[in-house]
């Protein structure tokens, strides 16, 4: 059996979906593990011991991992901690420690802090550090480190990482991706990496360091050829309405949610911004797509609500213009902190 120190409540991943027109649907599970899920991680914890037996390194840590995921223990994140450093993941290995001591701190365990902070300690003069440095910071700037976003905070930094080969990109609106490799220089070193101004992009080719910005359509206007009544306009413009609000609610929830995961990860998984333990990763990815799912809803929310307003207002004319229309420009900040909303006839 594994030796656990103070059972916490696991946290579950978000389960959402989004139907039709982003149909408000988010669960979020939070309880102690159920006795299936219990069962599943004693499982998987003795697999991983099994493994580390016939020195199966980089089959046996993801047992250990998905075991943690499931029922939260000291036994199991030391164990979790020690296949890390035996695979030579030495920063990894640090930081599973680290998280192993807090653990048993919280539970008033004196002798397992001391031991995990003894690991803990040897490993750190191992450490091998990688700083990347932006020497010209561009608006809308993404750097990336082996595909997880390196806060801008971390900027400079000398920061630790496994012994290897990584993989840095940066981008920004209208200019060039920029990557390069760098590998670790052994024990103690520290290589820097730096970031050059970013050239710029040819305009066909300009893309957004994030990803594709949603832009939803907006509900188009009948024409007068196919509608020349105030009662269609009416009727559309309840509709428009009512996805904008269905919208609203949804970027909102989902706002709340990624505030949610984001300040549980920081308060109890995170050492850093950037330095988190398994269940911190997991947090922070679950934050990351809730933002987005969020600044979608605005999206949706405000262009159809605008939409409804204008063929309220055109309906209430007996002869609107034949010419009339109505244009609705949605913008979206590409990381999700902002959106406008542009509107003429």
């Amino acid at each position: 059996m594994r030796h656990r120190g103070s059972s916490r409540a696991a946290a579950r991943r978000a389960v959402w979906s989004v139907a039709a027109l982003l149909s408000l649907a988010a669960g979020v599970a939070r309880a102690e593990p159920t006795a299936d899920q219990a069962a599943a991680a004693e499982a998987l914890f003795r697999e991983g011991r099994d493994l580390v037996a016939k020195g199966k390194f980089a089959e046996a840590c993801p047992k250990f991992a998905a075991s943690q995921r499931l029922d939260p223990g000291y036994g199991t994140q030391w164990n979790f901690a020690d296949c890390l450093e035996r695979l030579g993941r030495t920063a990894s290995a640090w930081a599973a420690f680290r998280e192993a001591a807090d653990m048993a701190s919280r539970s008033g365990q004196a002798d397992r802090e001391a031991k995990a902070v003894r690991r803990a300690a040897d490993l750190e003069k191992k450490l091998e550090r990688l700083a990347v440095v932006v020497t010209a910071p561009e608006p809308g700037l993404v750097v990336k480190r082996n595909g997880a976003v390196l806060d801008a905070g971390a900027w400079g930094a000398p920061l630790p990482v496994d012994p290897g080969n990584h993989v840095i990109e940066a981008a920004a609106p209208g200019k060039k991706p920029f990557t390069v490799e760098a590998q670790t220089a052994g024990p103690g070193k520290v290589v820097t990496v730096e970031i050059p101004s970013l050239e710029a992009a040819p305009e066909a080719a300009v893309a957004t360091p994030s990803g594709p910005v949603l832009a939803p359509t907006a509900p188009s206007l009948p024409s007068p050829a196919a509608d020349d009544g105030a009662g269609t306009r009416r009727t559309l413009s309840f509709v428009a309405g009512g996805v904008g609000l269905a919208g609203v609610a949804v970027g909102s929830v989902f706002g709340l949610i990624a505030s949610s995961r984001w300040n549980k990860a920081q308060d109890e998984h995170c050492r850093t911004e950037t330095l988190c333990d398994e269940q911190g990763v997991a947090l922070v990815d679950d934050a990351k797509g809730a933002a987005t799912l969020s600044t979608a809803g605005f999206v949706v929310g405000g262009v159809g609500i605008a939409a409804g307003v204008a063929l309220f207002v055109t309906s209430l004319s007996p002869a609107p213009p034949t010419a009339a229309r109505l244009v609705v420009t949605p913008a979206v900040d590409p990381t999700g902190g902002s959106l406008s909303l542009q509107g003429r006839f």
